[in-house]
């Protein structure tokens, strides 16, 4: 077999190099936005799901609401992902994976309402009912996570009413210590957020050194995730170590981009590090 000629070989390679550069500089310098097929919004909202092929198959409904419910995925899209998803487990109430799947795609509905209490209850209720149909035990610290989500949205809203409920939510919090990977650290900042905020004892649960301790804790082990570095800063805040504070809310900032968490994320999280910055220059 005759061998190629490894000088032209080369030289071939370093034009491609050179032109594949060329391309992408022309890229960068475009300024008009590119047009294309892929920016037409489907009609997530008023789309007939019952025409699909997989309508009466829970376990491929629930896959697809898996798949379609990202962080920043349009909210119309998360709304699609609940209507699989809800009807996978009308199909099969008895599948912990499918429970599981909308638990959490309830919860990222409810969490991105922020206009309509009324609706918001009602999604977190969904993902509530369906974690508690698979058992809030120790062999569940996936469903236990996604339930003391929805549960702690609406608990939020009831105040000084909601305190009878916090104990539940911290046991569950702490079997998902088992999947502390979870979310990037979500199990670690929710339960370190859970001491933060609730009363102290002995009317409560809260403890500033439990908190500081979740959030170091998620900001050394999974350093992507701005909320931990927010969350942690709010902790830092109280314990009067502003500095400290002010480091993690700008590495929060910095990492709350629109091309990885969407724009609803990106927003609602950079207006809550301007807040914060304020309230320590205060």
């Amino acid at each position: 077999m005759k061998l190629p000629n490894m000088k032209a070989l080369g030289s071939f390679l370093f034009i491609i190099l050179l032109t594949g550069c060329a391309i992408h500089q022309e890229l960068v310098k475009v300024k008009t936005p590119v047009k294309s097929d892929d920016q037409i919004q489907p009609e997530w909202f008023t789309a007939d799901i019952r025409s699909l092929p997989i309508y009466n198959n829970s376990v491929a409904l629930a896959e697809i609401a898996d798949e379609l419910c990202m962080r920043s995925a349009p909210f119309g899209q998360k709304v699609y992902a609940l209507r699989l998803a809800i009807q996978a487990n009308m199909l099969d109430k008895k599948d912990k994976e499918v429970a599981q799947v909308l638990s959490r795609v309830a919860f990222f509905v409810a969490d991105a309402i922020d206009t309509d209490e009324d609706k918001m209850k009602k999604s977190a209720d969904i993902g509530v009912k369906a974690a508690r149909s698979i058992g809030i035990t120790d062999a569940n610290p996936e469903i236990c996570y996604y339930f003391a989500l929805n549960q702690g949205l609406i608990t939020r809203t009831k105040g000084l009413f909601a305190i009878n409920r916090l104990p539940e939510i911290e046991g569950a919090l702490k079997i998902a210590q088992k999947v502390e990977h979870l979310d990037s650290g979500g199990p670690l900042r929710v339960l370190g957020m859970l001491y933060l905020k609730a009363p102290a004892w002995p009317s409560g649960i809260g403890d500033l050194d439990k908190a500081l301790e979740f959030f170091e804790r998620a900001v050394k082990k999974y350093p992507s995730h701005p909320q931990n570095f927010m969350f942690y800063a709010q902790a830092l805040t109280e314990d009067d170590n502003k500095d400290s504070a002010l480091q993690n809310l700008d590495m929060a900032y910095r990492l709350s981009v629109p091309e990885i968490w969407g724009v609803y994320y990106s927003k609602k999280w950079r207006t809550e590090i301007d807040e914060l910055k304020k309230k320590i220059a205060n």
